[in-house]
């Protein structure tokens, strides 16, 4: 029997639903994994100077990354619909682990482009889509805020892991600070992989096995605007994005601060994040989606040209707030959209394709990013990049429109 939404409502309001363990594995999984991702920056510039390669090249590894792994996540998004989520996160968590140990002995380009490009993004591609696929499956009336919180992993892990990670270069170099986090990956991943489980069918429509029979395939998804204004929307908000967080801490020191502090300069995004991240969700629950995507799309974009003034210490930090923040409330409901306009019937095939097209963007912003410093010595141009796409992304983002579903 399908169940309401005032029943979904309090099924999901009691802490003994397995639905909020679920989503604090999630939350453990994504901080571990963008903790990674977002400390990168925080190693370039060491990398860079021991071997005297350019920004270009060792943010080129970040850029091979980003194409594999969102190529790799529409294949996650087809496992976790067909096998669940553990044995994909199995493997997340193995390629996570593996891959900050063998960067610990880079020695060549091709090596750099190898453990990071290829293997990290294994990895990364086997965390994100299960862990948001997941969430979706357990919640319904609740959907939102369970990303949101799942989605807060992101900003606790850059919180944590990006001035971890520079105090650990500042202490021991950055080849045994890869070595150390290869051990925390390896150790946090266990209960994650013990714990996650997917939701249970025929337990009413807060589960999938009922509601993931409803909704669009992903061929009928890609034929509907919405589908493609949704993804080009999500490609331009990464470019802009990931090209600032790569080369922000650079950035930093090039202007003076220490390693140390601008990696605490990088935590303080994921940190203000969390606010966004939470907040979004609750929010999208009660006012729409699409409304707060929107949202906190323009707030990031006025944060980004903040930043482009920006010459004083105080005046960077108060960008890595804003730009936190805004970036948490949008990256905090977007996960929702595949469920929420096209269904659960194909939601984690549907949200791995669209990774792919955000990947687009996060391959081209670092690498774009460092050729411009290369070529100009100088990341205003780059900046100005970022928010002519933010401004697309605001652009594209008015235009995602209801989709009807069918029964």
């Amino acid at each position: 029997m399908m169940t309401s939404l005032s029943e979904n409502r309090e099924i999901e309001s009691t802490l003994s639903y397995y639905g909020w363990t679920v989503v604090g594995m999630c939350f453990l999984g994504s901080l571990v994994c963008f903790g990674f991702v977002y400390s990168f920056g925080v190693f370039l510039k060491p990398i860079s100077s021991e071997f005297g390669w350019s920004r270009t090249v060792v943010s080129g590894a970040f850029s091979t990354y980003a194409i594999l792994h969102d190529i790799l996540a529409f294949f996650a998004g087809r496992a976790i619909d067909r096998y669940g989520p553990r044995p994909v996160l199995s493997i997340a968590g193995l390629s996570l682990g593996l891959s900050m140990f063998v960067m610990s002995r880079v020695s060549a380009v091709w090596e750099l482009y190898l453990f990071f490009g290829v293997i990290f993004s294994i990895g990364v591609a086997a965390t994100y889509v299960p862990v948001m696929t997941t969430v979706s499956w357990w919640f319904k009336a609740k959907r939102g805020l369970a990303i949101g919180l799942t989605a807060a992993g992101v900003g606790a892990g850059s919180l944590i892991f990006s001035p971890l990670s520079a105090w650990l270069i500042s202490s021991f170099g950055w080849r045994h600070a890869y070595v150390i986090l290869g051990l925390v990956a390896w150790i946090l991943f266990i209960p994650v992989i013990a714990f996650i489980k997917k939701a249970p069918s025929g337990a009413g429509d807060v589960h999938p096995g009922s509601e993931s029979v409803t909704g669009l395939t992903f061929l009928e998804a890609v034929r509907t605007k919405t589908f493609w204004n949704f993804c080009l929307s999500w490609l331009f908000i990464a470019m802009a994005l990931f090209a600032i967080v790569i080369h922000l801490v650079p950035l930093a020191t090039d202007r003076g601060m220490s390693i140390v502090a601008a990696g605490s300069l990088a935590g303080l995004i994921g940190g203000s994040s969390l606010i966004g991240r939470v907040g979004g969700g609750l929010l999208s629950d009660r006012f729409g989606r699409n409304r707060i995507y929107t949202s906190a799309l323009i707030f990031q974009c006025i944060s980004i040209i903040w930043f482009l003034f920006s010459r004083e210490v105080w005046m960077l930090f108060v960008f890595a707030i804003l730009f936190g923040i805004g970036l948490g409330t949008w990256t905090g409901v977007i996960a929702a959209f595949p469920a929420d306009y096209f269904g659960l019937r194909a939601a984690g095939t549907i949200l791995g394709f669209s990774i792919v097209m955000a990947g687009i963007g996060v391959a081209i912003g670092p690498s774009l990013g460092g050729y411009i410093f290369d070529r100009t010595k100088s990341y205003d141009y780059m900046i100005v990049m970022c928010i002519l796409a933010a401004l697309a992304a605001i652009a594209l983002s008015f235009m995602i429109k209801p989709v009807k579903q069918k029964p």
